[in-house]
């Protein structure tokens, strides 16, 4: 047994993980990562990024591909994006240690690996061990046609048909890459609209988006039961609707992955799903021990992993920074295109703000790099002038987001944003010219 001394080490090498390293490094800390297997965890290798990979393939070959050939492309595309990550790290001075890690005590880790068991002292922990699908007691997971939704990479045949319960981003994502495979789609969900917390107008242009692909969208429903046959699910839900599918992928709540991470002789407070509980600067009841990404339990998102990974990072290392979730972009990425930040504009007034909307509509060509219609809204208090949201309908609509978020940390005004044209990509004019909208609506009200 030896001694390895580091200001903050990290378990878990997934998406909050590695921004956690790189955050907590960039503060000049001495930082150690434990990870058991490869750098980029569930979201590289089972979760949202290889739904993306597998649907750019789809859409850049025009003609439909056996998704085992989609998964084979996916997985070499992680293996390459993997060693970029473990290269990053390096670069930053982050130490990668191969292992699974657990406390020993607020400021000792225990490694375990093939070797024999090493101690690593902490001056800092941050815990970002991710989470999984928590089983339903009345959808019996087996290994080829019930499963988690990252389960659908252990198929090499596209299914004929696939019934997708809930309606979180990777299901959506999901629905729509199985459309493009020519697979008849089923999705259900609790909710009586997707995306229900979104702006309307996204809205309802995802789910008219949906029936003009055919994919069956059952929402406000619950399975009654289910009947697995030979070669096909009989499926009923309330109300009476009765179908059949050949497989079935599930999403929903998750289970923090926490029970090797020796949290509780140290009393780490923890949910009823095994999700760590930490505050606003994402520190756990144990006072120098933080938690970052789906293990706390939020939604499972890898916007939200990234963001709290990095705050995590930054106060481990001794800074002050606490987590703005209004900060931090929702993406979906379907056809169309969504994403948004901060404050609707009808919610605005619950929150202080009196808004002030302004809007562009795209009508696709160069200029927004969208090829079909859509819109991007931005909305400012009109007492500070600041923004406070934006909601984008289109090509790019995520990266437009992710570019304005930045924007939003600083505080910057609507007109700072206006006079900022030239120096965006050109990806973000939509937004420029939202915002121009919304400049001349707050000069009208004056």
């Amino acid at each position: 047994m030896f001694m390895n001394e580091y200001e903050v080490v990290v378990i878990g090498g997934g998406t909050a993980g590695v921004a956690s390293a790189q955050a907590a490094a960039g503060q000049g800390a001495r930082v150690g990562l434990v990870e058991a297997r490869r750098p980029g965890g569930h979201s590289l290798f089972k979760g949202q990024l290889p739904l993306q990979v597998l649907r750019k393939k789809m859409e850049s070959s025009g003609d439909k591909i056996p998704l085992g050939a989609l998964v084979q492309a996916m997985e070499e595309k992680a293996e390459q994006t993997s060693r970029e990550i473990l290269e990053d790290l390096q670069n930053a001075g982050v130490e990668w240690i191969q292992g699974e890690g657990s406390l020993a005590g607020g400021h000792q880790v225990l490694v375990h690996h093939d070797a024999q068991p090493s101690t690593l002292k902490a001056g800092k922990v941050i815990l970002a061990s991710g989470s999984r699908v928590k089983p339903v007691t009345m959808i019996p997971f087996d290994d080829q046609t019930i499963l988690p939704l990252d389960g659908l990479l252990n198929w090499d045949e596209t299914p004929a048909s696939v019934l997708i319960v809930g309606g979180d981003t990777s299901a959506l994502e999901t629905a729509q890459l199985f459309h493009l495979l020519g697979t008849k789609v089923f999705l259900v969900d609790k909710n009586h609209r997707l995306i229900h917390q979104q702006d309307p107008d996204l809205i309802s242009a995802l789910e008219a988006g949906f029936k003009k692909q055919k994919i069956k969208v059952l929402l406000g429903k619950k399975i009654i039961s289910l009947f697995k046959g030979n070669d096909q699910i009989d499926i009923t839900l309330d109300g009476g609707v009765k179908f059949s599918t050949e497989r079935m992928l599930v999403s929903g709540e998750r289970l923090g992955n926490t029970e090797k991470l020796g949290l509780d002789p140290l009393n780490i407070e923890k949910g009823g799903n095994h999700e760590i509980w930490v505050n606003e600067t994402m520190e756990t009841s144990l006072q120098g021990v933080f938690a970052a990404g789906s293990v706390t339990g939020r939604s499972h998102s890898r916007e939200i992993s990234e963001e709290e990974g990095r705050v995590a990072g930054i106060n481990a290392a001794g800074g002050r920074q606490t987590l703005e979730r209004g900060q931090i972009p929702f993406c979906l990425h379907t056809d169309p295109e969504i994403a948004s930040i901060g404050c609707l504009s009808g919610d605005a007034h619950f929150k202080g703000y009196r808004a002030v909307e302004g809007r562009y509509d795209v009508g696709g060509g160069k200029e927004s790099g969208n090829p079909s219609e859509g819109f991007c809204k931005v909305i400012a208090d009109r007492d500070s002038k600041r923004i406070i949201g934006a909601q984008f309908l289109g090509g790019q609509a995520s990266e437009s987001m992710r570019h304005l978020q930045s924007t939003l940390r600083e505080g910057a005004s609507i007109r700072d944003v206006v006079q900022s044209g030239d120096e965006n990509p050109i990806f973000f004019k939509p937004v420029i010219k939202a915002a121009k909208a919304c400049l001349r609506a707050l000069s009208a009200k004056r």
